[in-house]
Parts: structure tokens; sequence; C-alpha cells
């Protein structure tokens, strides 16, 4: 049997069996549409026997017909010539013989249809893959999140004040910690005074008074003390660490809690420097 494609009009040769797989359905090898072979069915064309030579080039005989019983009309001769054979064309186009080595239709190779089978196959594959990618993008998004949130968690815990247990307990694990706050302009010194020993002139005691004045723990600062002489000229500089006016017993690392205002006496050993006055600064290192 043959069938012509309806799209490029190709004719291929197909086969009851070929049909009967897809009620029908077939796909062109040539522009690879499909289309149902039973609309396009063709009748096989058989080219005539050959006839001998004397009878190709015979000639009918010659037929008069009367037409007219009135004397002196012409009579009508008609000649009348059979045909010669032609070779035979299939609708569509001539049949093309194609060598067996060619990627052609002449052994139909019918492209597997999707079935319902294969759709219910498919359905839950598909569902897999996406579930999957989701997963891939959620694993890979927290896995940003935590990078971010270990390299900005002092500003997070600066700015949420209220995420710094949490941000704590993620530390651990890792070995880190988190820094406090370090707000100059919410840390003030109060009050503050220079006495000298009377009886060691060399000997002298600091006292201030600072108050964190910001809404959360702030860090400890660090002190920095300048002796200065009668023309407001500095001799010397000091820097005490939270380790040396803290003492031993205060806990450095809790900070300063809100609203806190602690007094610190320091004693000092100014030696045969003279100095008639000094400034206290306020600074983190």
């Amino acid at each position: 049997m043959l069938t012509t494609c309806p799209e490029c009009h190709t004719t291929f040769r197909v086969t009851q069996e070929h049909l009967g797989l897809r009620r029908g359905l077939v796909r062109c090898g040539h522009c690879a549409v499909v289309f149902n072979a039973y609309d396009s069915l063709l009748a096989e064309l058989v080219a005539p026997p050959t006839e001998p030579d004397e009878v190709e080039n015979a000639r009918t005989p010659t037929l008069t017909e009367e037409t007219s019983s009135e004397p002196g009309l012409p009579k009508l001769e008609v000649n009348v010539q059979a045909p010669e054979p032609e070779p035979p064309i299939a609708a569509g186009g001539p049949l093309v013989e194609r060598s067996p080595n060619e990627e052609t239709s002449e052994s139909i190779l019918l492209s597997e249809l999707p079935t319902r089978a294969d759709k219910k196959r498919a359905a839950p594959a598909g569902r897999l893959r996406f579930f999957l990618r989701l997963l891939t993008a959620l694993i890979l998004g927290g896995l940003l999140l935590l990078q971010l949130t270990f390299f900005l968690r002092a500003e997070l815990a600066a700015t949420w004040p209220a995420s710094r247990p949490l941000l704590q307990a993620l530390c651990r694990p890792l070995n880190c910690a988190v820094p406090l706050p370090r707000q100059l302009d919410k840390t003030a010194i109060t009050k503050s005074s220079l006495e000298h020993d009377a009886e060691n002139k060399s000997r002298s005691r600091l006292t201030l008074l600072f108050a964190n004045r910001s809404g959360q723990t702030q860090a400890w600062p660090h002190i920095v003390l300048s002796l200065t002489d009668v023309r407001d000229a500095p001799v010397a500089q000091r820097v005490f660490s939270p380790r040396e006016y803290l003492g031993k017993g205060a806990s450095q690392e809790a900070g300063m809690a809100t609203g806190e205002e602690r007094e610190i006496r320091l004693d000092l050993d100014t030696g045969t420097l003279e100095a008639t006055g000094y400034k206290l600064d306020l600074a983190y290192r």
C-alpha cells in the first residue's frame, strides 16, 4: 500500500502492520509531520504491458458518419489515433527510487507516539525533577543566608538586639563570638577628677564616671589619659584597657548594660612629671 504525506506530498510504502500500531497514525520520514495514513492511501499503479510494434503503430479505421440527408453537404471524417502509453505518475509527484543505505521512508519507521501510559509515567518524573530543583534552590539559599549572617553578625546584633541570643547560639559550633556594639557617641564621661597625694607628689588618683546612653548593651571602651603642663601641652599619655580599670572580678564580655553608670578609680605614679592638668577620652581599639 502507498500513502502520501499531506504536507510535503512525498509518497511512502506502508504495510498493514504499520497502520495497526497507532490506528493509522504515522510520521513522515521527510518532514516529520504526523498524519493518518488511511486518509492518504493510494492505489498502486501498474505499468501496462508493452504492445507489439505493429499494434503500437496501428491506426484505427476511418469512421464516416452521415450527418445530413441533404445533397451537397461535405462528409466529416474523423480520424481517431490511439494515444501512446505514458509512464504511471503517482499523485503528489514521481516515485523516487532510493538506495537502501539512505535514511528514507521505503521501510518506514514509525515514531513512538506518546500513549496514556507514557504520559502517566512522565508526570511523576516531572514532579520529582521540580521538587529536586526546588530543594536544591532552598539549600543554596540557606547556605548563602548563613554566610551573610556569619559575616554581618556584629551589624545584625547592633541593629536588632533581640537577635543576639540566636546569633550567639549559631556561633558556638563555629567557635566565633558576636561582638558588642561600639557607639562612642552613646557613651559619655559625666564626671572626672585628678587628686594628688599630699604626702607623695608623684602619686595621684584619677576618678571618673561614665555612662551608657544607648538603648542596648555596649562594649567597654578604652580610657585615654593625657597629662598636660601649664601651657596645656601634653607631657604624657596612657591608655587603660577595660581589663585594667574593671578589675579581675568584673566581666568584660558582658559589656555595659543600657543606662549603666560606672565609677572608675585609677592610681597613677607620675614620677618627676610636672603635670598640672589632664584630658580624658574614650576610644575603641
